[in-house]
């Protein structure tokens, strides 16, 4: 089959997947430009790069797959009007705790000052900065889905106080997200008012698009850190650099960006504040090899005519 790889960005991918196929598969990366794109595509697998109906008609592409979770460059009602099945994989397992890791990571060198701390080695300073500890904070994980539930079992070892957001509280979730309580959205008030760290889960679709606004965020308790490992639309730009601005948050840590790549020269990225990391919490050996596996297994579905995994509707 023709395997088409769509951007040159997520450079590992394209290896991982031929490792998990059985072989005989024709794999090619395409740059994104239009006037190379191949055609007869059997198997379209975007990367960063907006798939819409024009590539999808001009590369006659049969099966768009994801490779991950998110789905959002892809023109789902173009490829469902041209009878193309969508799929992507689903974000559990290696990806999921290497996803909660990586939030981990973000959180503790906000926490510790690691972009101070690292210049102080650079300048010669011993001992400082001085870092705030992670334990007796409140943790809010707002959307509580497969990547919640890896970073909730992470932070209870940190002796922190869990609690959750979610359009569906129920008590399950509360013994299930090792959590101290569940909040409704609508006491999402009562929840923020109490909490030091907001680690943001949550699904992106069109109705979450900027989902936290600056009175959300003022809702924080001051000092308050921001971890997002979700997609970055969920938030409005303005309002983080409004609250990192006054101080009201003390530190923003970024696995995705409101533009990918993120511009060098942009002016976010010099805060000392500010830990940005190039879309990469998903990105291990473990989690790209499951990925890859699951990605394999449906092209060979495909390849027989058998029903696809997480198939979109």
């Amino acid at each position: 089959m023709k395997i088409v790889f769509c951007g040159n960005t997520f450079p590992d991918m394209p290896a991982y997947l031929e490792q998990a196929l059985d072989g005989g598969h024709d794999i090619t990366v395409w740059d994104g430009n239009p006037e190379t794109m191949p055609t007869n595509i059997d198997v379209l697998i975007p990367r960063a790069l907006q798939v819409g109906a024009v590539d999808m008609d001009r590369g006659k592409v049969r099966f768009i797959q994801q490779f991950g979770v998110g789905l959002d460059g892809v023109d789902a009602a173009a490829a469902r009007a041209r009878g193309i099945p969508v799929a992507n994989v689903p974000g559990t397992g290696g990806n999921a705790d290497s996803v909660a890791e990586h939030a981990m990571l973000l959180l503790l060198m906000l926490l510790r000052q690691g972009v101070r701390a690292q210049r102080n080695v650079l300048e010669g300073i011993l001992g400082a900065p001085t870092g705030r500890a992670l334990s007796g904070k409140t943790v809010c994980l707002y959307g509580l889905g497969a990547v919640a539930k890896a970073i909730s079992k992470r932070l209870k070892a940190f002796d922190v106080r869990l609690v959750g957001l979610t359009r569906t509280p129920d008590p399950r979730k509360v013994a299930e997200f090792h959590l101290d309580r569940c909040y409704s959205m609508e006491n999402a008030q009562a929840c923020f008012a109490q909490t030091d760290v907001l680690i943001v889960c949550v699904k992106h679709t069109p109705e979450t698009t900027g989902l936290i606004d600056e009175k959300q965020l003022r809702l924080l308790r001051p000092g308050a850190v921001l971890i997002n490992i979700a997609r970055a639309g969920l938030i409005d730009r303005t309002a983080v650099e409004n609250c990192l601005g006054d101080g009201h948050l003390s530190g923003v840590g970024l696995d995705v960006f409101w533009k990918e790549p993120a511009g060098i020269d942009d002016p976010f990225l010099q805060n000392p504040n500010v830990m940005v990391t190039p879309h990469i919490a998903g990105i291990t050996d473990i989690s790209l090899g499951d990925i890859a596996r699951a990605v394999a297994e449906n092209i060979r579905r495909f390849s027989v005519g058998l029903p696809l995994h997480n198939a979109i509707p």
